[in-house]
Parts: C-alpha cells; sequence; structure tokens
C-alpha cells in the first residue's frame, strides 16, 4: 500500500473509531435516562444534560484551545440546536414509554431524513434509487411500531420524530466541521441548547436529591462525549465510511437496557432495524457515487 492509499485507510479507521465512541456514548445515555426519568421529568432532564455537557466540554476547552470557540456560522448554530432539543424530547419521551431498543432502532432512520430534508427545503433532486430507499426505511420503521398490531401512541413514534430532527442535526454538524473546531462545533450545540430549554424545565422543575447527582453528571458526560466524537468521526472520514459504526447503538443499547433494565426487544426490532441501517446506508453509499 502506497503512501497516498496509507493516508484514507488511517482517516477511516480513526472515524470508525470515533464513531463507535458515539454509539457507546449515546446507547448508555439512553439508559442514564431512563433511570432519571422516574424521579426527574423530561423537560429538566434535557435542560440538565446540556448544562453538565457544557461544564465539561467549556473549561476544557478555554484551557487548551480558546481559539476554537470563535466561530461565525450563527444562523447555522442556531437552527441546528433549536432542532436538536426537539429530537432530544423526543428521543427522552420514548425511553421513558417504551422500550429503549425500540426507540434506538427508529433512530437509525436519521440519514433517510437527512435525504427527505434535502429534497423538501433544499431542493435537491431525489432520484429512483433514493426514494426507494426511504421507502424502504418507513417499512422497517412500520415492523418495529406494527400499527394495527399494537396500540399506538405518541411514545411509538417519538424515536421517528427524533430521527428526523438528528437527521437534520447530524447534516449540520457535518457542515460545520468542515469550517470550524470539533470542539467548538459540539460546545455551542448545547450551549446554545440551554437557553431554549431554560423556561420549559423552570415550569417542570423538581430539585434532584444528592443520589441523583452521579447519574446526572454520567448523563451530561455522555451527551458531551457522544457529540465530540461524532464531530471528529465526520472530520477523520467519510459520512458513507463511518456510519456502520453508528449503527452500533441498536445492539449497545438493547444489551444495556437487558443487563440493567432487564428490558427484552421486541422479535419485530431486530429484523426492523436491519432494513432501515441497510435502507440508510444504501442511500449514503448512493450518494457518495453521485457526488463523484
Amino acid at each position: 500500500m502506497s503512501a497516498q492509499d496509507r493516508a484514507p485507510a488511517a482517516g477511516a479507521l480513526v472515524g470508525l473509531m470515533w464513531m463507535t465512541g458515539t454509539a457507546a456514548c449515546y446507547a448508555a445515555s439512553y439508559v442514564a435516562l431512563r433511570l432519571l426519568s422516574d424521579d426527574i421529568g423530561i423537560y429538566e432532564l434535557t435542560f440538565l444534560r446540556s448544562v453538565v455537557a457544557c461544564l465539561f466540554l467549556g473549561p476544557w476547552i478555554l484551557a487548551t484551545r480558546p481559539r476554537a470557540m470563535r466561530v461565525t456560522r450563527w444562523k447555522l448554530y442556531s437552527v441546528r440546536s433549536a432542532v436538536t432539543y426537539a429530537a432530544m424530547m423526543c428521543t427522552v419521551y420514548g425511553v421513558v414509554h417504551v422500550q429503549i431498543a425500540d426507540v434506538t432502532s427508529l433512530l437509525l432512520a436519521s440519514p433517510l431524513f437527512t435525504v427527505l430534508f434535502a429534497a423538501v427545503f433544499l431542493k435537491e433532486k431525489v432520484g429512483f434509487h433514493r426514494w426507494m430507499a426511504l421507502l424502504a426505511g418507513i417499512a422497517g420503521a412500520l415492523l418495529i411500531i406494527r400499527p394495527g398490531f399494537t396500540e399506538i401512541t405518541f411514545a411509538s413514534f417519538a424515536g421517528l420524530l427524533a430521527a428526523f430532527g438528528y437527521g437534520m442535526s447530524n447534516a449540520g454538524t457535518k457542515a460545520l466541521t468542515a469550517t470550524d473546531h470539533p470542539d467548538a462545533v459540539a460546545f455551542w450545540m448545547y450551549a446554545l441548547i440551554i437557553p431554549i430549554s431554560a423556561i420549559p424545565a423552570a415550569v417542570h422543575w423538581t430539585t434532584p436529591g444528592w443520589n441523583h447527582i452521579p447519574l446526572i453528571v454520567l448523563l451530561g458526560l455522555l451527551t458531551m462525549l457522544s457529540q465530540y466524537s461524532m464531530a471528529r468521526a465526520f472530520r477523520a472520514a467519510d459520512t458513507s465510511v463511518v456510519l456502520p459504526a453508528h449503527y452500533l447503538q441498536m445492539p449497545f443499547a438493547a444489551g444495556l437496557a437487558f443487563l440493567i433494565l432487564s428490558q427484552v426487544p421486541s422479535v419485530w426490532v431486530w429484523p426492523g432495524a436491519a432494513i432501515i441501517a441497510g435502507s440508510a446506508y444504501y442511500t449514503v453509499i448512493r450518494e457518495r457515487r453521485n457526488a463523484s
């Protein structure tokens, strides 16, 4: 292998490692959210995880690379944070009311919704293959939700709504890492969510007990590390290269939920998740080929 070939290969390996870390952090954060939700409301949890994430990341950036905090694309940062807040609310609501594996499997559809977002808002041309992949992903989601066979509630669709929001948010993250430092991209995500989430949290506030503090700190740390790792994964390699590792959050989340919460996912979750992940990955591969 020539030196010219080794550089992309090394970048791919680094990107996959960062995205694997992202998947692990996401999966662990879902379990932490479920454990805290018995005593703390979803508005407050969303606020607290953003505050703690900033408390971890902010001082570290200021101490090591303060110039990284300077950014200019505030409109994109603000829109991304607003969309992420809505997606986070849906995620927490789903984790609280249905099994974690169900929510996680639906979240795998976020790349498919990125395609839909680009078609509707950015007027990008969506060809036959991408529409078929989107329909296949929706079929996989319906296999998990199973309307007509199980009771359908907002919580059943919460993961799908969150995937739509995260699809837009991840597109923004990818765009921002092209010009800004990954640390800034991760920090400003949650720094801007704090004022957005502050009023709903204050209205529904319940003062946490001392027994909740370690888990709240862990949740904030996992939240920060998930975005920190994702930003670095996108900078290290192309989306199509690192995306397979993103899907590891499904087995990670199912395993942790089983070990800690004794949750056993439905038999329909696994084939549905496989269809969604396969459709999303096919879409990203097509995007890469078309760009080339």
